[in-house]
Formats: C-alpha cells, structure tokens, sequence
C-alpha cells in the first residue's frame, strides 16, 4: 500500500518532510505565494536601480594596462606606455620649462642614459627627463630611486589596492619609496577633486528630464580634543565628517562637502545624522530647481523642502515593533519600492536606496588609511 500524504498545512505538519513525494507535493501546492506577493516580485525584478547610465561590473572589468606589460617593458618602452596613457606630458610639443622660451627636441637617446629631451636654445641646451616636474614619478640615486618600470608597477598595484607592505615585498622597493608614492598620489587625487568640483552639477535646470541623486553622510576621524579648547567639559571628541553626493549611473559625479566639526563625549557611537541648517544651505546650492530625485537614509535633515526635489528614503537600522501580540525587531531596509509622482502628472517607480553612494564610501575607506603619518 502506497505512502498517506497528509492534507494538513505545513506548519501543522511535524517532524517536517525533507525528501520525498511527501516534500515535494508541500512545496508545490501548500506553500505557494500569495498572487499579490508574486506580482509585487515581478514588478521588483521589472524595475531597474540604474535607470541611466551604466552599471559597472568589477568581475568582468579590463584595464587597460596590466603587470605583465609593465614588467616586461625597458625604460624606452615605459616611457611611450605611460605618454600613451597621458601619464607623462610630452615635453616636444612644449616650451622649455627651465628657461621657457624655446622649444624642445623630440625624445632622444645618447650614451646609454635613459630617454630624454633637450631644449634647442643655444642659451640654454638643458636635458628634460620625460617625469620632469611629475606628481608621483621621481628620479634619483641610492635605494630610494628605482626606473620608470618599477614606480608604474608599484602605482598600478596600489590603484590595484595591494598594501603598501606587500608592494614592498613584490617588488623589492624601498619601502620609503613606496610610502612616497603613496602620499604624491592623495595629494593628486586631492588637487584633481578640487579642481573639477567646482563646474559638476547635478540635474537638469529646463526639460522634463529628472535625475536620481544619492546623498548620504560619513565618518573618516576622530580624536580628543584638549581640556581647553573643548566647548564644554564633558564634549572632547571631535568628529570629522563628509557629505557625499552622486548621480546613479554616472560615478565620475561623485561631490564631497566636508561638514562642521561636531564635538560630542568620550563614548559617543558618532556625530549624529546631518544638522538642518547645513543640509538646506547644501541642498539650495546643488539641487534647487534642477528636477532631482533624492534618494537617502531616514534622517529627519533630508526631509526638508527644496523646489524642484522628490524625496524618497529608506531605514538602515533595525525597529522594535509590536506585531501578533508581541514585540519583534523589524530588519533594515537597504532598497525598497517608491513612487512618484512628477508635476506634470507622470508617475515613476523607482528603488529607493543608498548602494552607490556607500558604495563610494567603501572605495574611499578602503584607499585612505587614517593614522599619525598621513594627518
């Protein structure tokens, strides 16, 4: 006689089937979804978190250079690699930097020396390195100088986010060397984020056109302040904390505003969210009027009314709430579903969330090692 399969629900049912006809008639028939959970998933799996732009895939992603060509390649070669890439300027098509006013040879080489240039004034007739007055590619004697081929091997690893120790190892470079690469290309990053900060905006200020911008806030330090220069007795941390903004689909939009100080006490888990005041002056000089779709965390500051801004947000941390009779903790929330509707009556439905922008955090956390050395 065959097996009895039981008509109860699977909550009833115990110990619960694992294998079996028993186990697989439950999960087809009892435990299917309810229809509105089904279409909610669908229009989940319909609905895109990048609506524009493109979405970068970092396990099929191709540099265009890699360690093999590096390696392999004598000082000719890497000096060509690296004006290819824009890396070096090509002094050629410049005027001298020494007496700045005559022009320069094409690249040459004599004597077994390293490829240079060489200004044609009679008056001045000097050697130009093709590094020549370069950020983070330096020339020199000793155990701290190394050739052109072990400086981008060393700078493609750390662009890589191979630590400094093990660079050090790999290469068998001074480890001072290494360190000084290190700092040329923060203080680089730093003068590039500076300099084209200033003509990035967001949005579209005419059109019907709306962009989706993630805006969230970030802690990289923190130290004691002395007992007098606290503003009171109790608050001596002080904190330093960053704004963050970008466009979805468009990393290169990335903004950073650097907040007030807050000072706070010993033992304090952080800052705090953003202050009001300092979000409304922020928000009235990047997003005015521009059709933005905001996208942020459940912070009370983000809800402030801008012209031209649609606000959604989502909950990053866990509630205690009372559900069947009991008290249950409710799991964050990191996307969900929002709607919106435009002023010209159009409705969108989009996934609310901050991925990217913590996303940019991660990069940049893991990149800038906060200690005594680098302040």
């Amino acid at each position: 006689m065959g097996k009895q399969l039981p008509s109860k629900k699977p909550s009833a049912i115990f110990p619960s089937s694992k294998k079996g006809k028993t186990r697989f008639l439950l999960k087809t028939n009892l435990t299917k979804k309810p229809v509105g959970q089904s279409s909610q998933t669908r229009l989940w799996q319909k609905v895109p978190y990048v609506r524009n732009g493109f979405v970068l895939r970092m396990d099929r992603m191709k540099w265009k250079r890699n360690l093999k060509d590096l390696l392999n390649a004598d000082e000719d070669r890497m000096v060509n690699i690296l004006t290819e890439d824009g890396f070096l300027p090509d002094w050629s098509k410049m005027k001298c930097p020494f007496c700045n006013a005559s022009a320069v040879s094409p690249l040459q080489k004599r004597d077994g020396l390293p490829p240079r240039y060489r200004c044609r004034s009679k008056n001045c007739h000097k050697f130009i390195l093709p590094h020549h007055l370069h950020p983070v590619f330096t020339s020199g004697k000793g155990s701290e100088g190394h050739s052109l081929a072990v400086q981008g091997c060393a700078l493609l690893l750390r662009l890589a986010g191979v630590p400094l120790s093990s660079i050090h190892i790999l290469l068998d470079m001074n480890h001072k060397a290494v360190e000084r690469i290190e700092k040329s290309l923060a203080f680089a990053r730093k003068a590039y984020v500076e300099s084209h900060q200033k003509s990035m905006s967001f949005g579209f200020a005419r059109g019907k056109k709306w962009m989706e911008v993630e805006a969230d806030e970030a802690v990289f330090d923190k130290f004691l302040l002395p007992a007098e220069d606290s503003p009171a007795r109790n608050r001596m941390m002080q904190w330093e904390q960053w704004l963050g903004m970008v466009a979805r689909g468009k990393p290169s939009s990335l903004v950073l505003i650097r907040l007030p100080c807050v000072t706070t006490r010993k033992r304090a888990p952080g800052p705090g969210a953003i202050k009001k005041v300092h979000w409304t002056k922020i928000a009235n000089t990047w997003l005015k009027g521009r059709n933005i779709i905001l996208h942020t965390d459940s912070a009370r500051s983000y809800k402030a009314k801008v012209a031209g801004v649609l606000h959604d947000s989502v909950v990053h941390q866990k509630k205690r709430v009372w559900k069947g009779g009991k008290w249950i903790w409710q799991p964050p929330t990191f996307v969900r579903l929002a709607r919106h509707t435009l002023p010209d009556g159009r409705r969108l439905t989009l996934k609310a969330g901050t991925q990217v922008v913590d996303r940019a955090w991660r990069f940049i956390k893991d990149r800038l090692k906060i200690n005594q050395n680098v302040k």
